[in-house]
């Protein structure tokens, strides 16, 4: 008797913590809605389908129902569509008529992202040897940040880096050019970073300037040539020559003199 209640105690965990697995498609949305055939799970109670999500939004958990309709019709005409289906191991749902968002493009970008911590983004139809780069809008033109060689995959890729925010607006989009020169952007995303803007000392600068913070700079001389470039909280200037310079720190201008 002891030993049956074990048992069970034993093997009712087991079956609760079942791992969960995915079923993933991606194409653009054409006019018409998605089908999936949802069948039962091997407990022959619980349906198959976990959780689905339309372009990383869940939207729908654990239908109760052999077949189930995915909304699309909010979307625009040509907009990406990336579903995940998390499903239960043992069982698979299908999608019925996967012809209505097949690509007529191969690759897109699903979601693009910038909060405090990271800036990603996920892709799918990626061709071997494509490079991305992150474009932060900064003294009115696209500035390249960083270069990251892609996954070179045709399903899904997810891209995670960590951020440098100016303080107030950032805006930022990705390019990606395939091996074959072919170019995409996404659309433009933004991030809102409400920290104390960069100050710095002194204006009058004998030596150096002392940044309130570790950021990016950059000085250019009254000719619009740049004389320094960097990161960090301190910028050695005792080689430079007198006049009046430009310090550009926090996606904006400001101007100092060098005694």
């Amino acid at each position: 008797m002891n030993l049956t209640i074990f048992l069970i105690a034993f093997l009712i965990p087991i079956q609760l913590f079942a791992q969960d697995t995915e079923y993933t498609m991606t194409g653009e949305y054409q006019g018409k809605n998605i089908y999936v055939q949802n069948p039962l799970s091997t407990d022959k109670i619980n349906f198959c389908t976990s959780e689905v999500y339309l372009n990383e939004q869940l939207i729908l958990t654990s239908p109760k129902t052999s077949a189930f309709e995915i909304n699309l019709s909010h979307m625009e005409i040509g907009g990406p569509v990336f579903i995940k289906i998390v499903h239960k191991e043992g069982c698979t749902p299908k999608i019925i008529n996967p012809q209505v968002i097949r690509s007529k493009s191969k690759f897109q970008f699903l979601s693009v992202n910038a909060d405090p911590l990271s800036i990603n983004w996920s892709t799918a139809g990626e061709l071997p040897y494509g490079k991305f780069f992150l474009e932060h809008y900064q003294n009115r033109k696209w500035v390249n940040i960083e270069t990251i060689t892609g996954k070179g995959s045709f399903e899904a890729n997810q891209y995670n880096i960590l951020p440098n925010h100016h303080t107030g607006e950032n805006k930022y989009r990705i390019k990606y050019v395939q091996n074959n020169g072919k170019i995409f952007f996404s659309q433009i995303f933004g991030f809102f970073n409400d920290v104390e803007p960069v100050s710095f000392y002194p204006t009058m600068v004998e030596d150096k300037i002392t940044l309130s913070r570790e950021t990016e700079y950059a000085v250019v001389d009254s000719y619009g040539n740049q004389v320094a470039k960097g990161k960090g909280r301190e910028i050695t200037l005792n080689n430079l020559k007198a006049g009046l310079y430009f310090l550009y720190v926090d996606n904006r201008e400001e101007r100092f003199v060098k005694k």
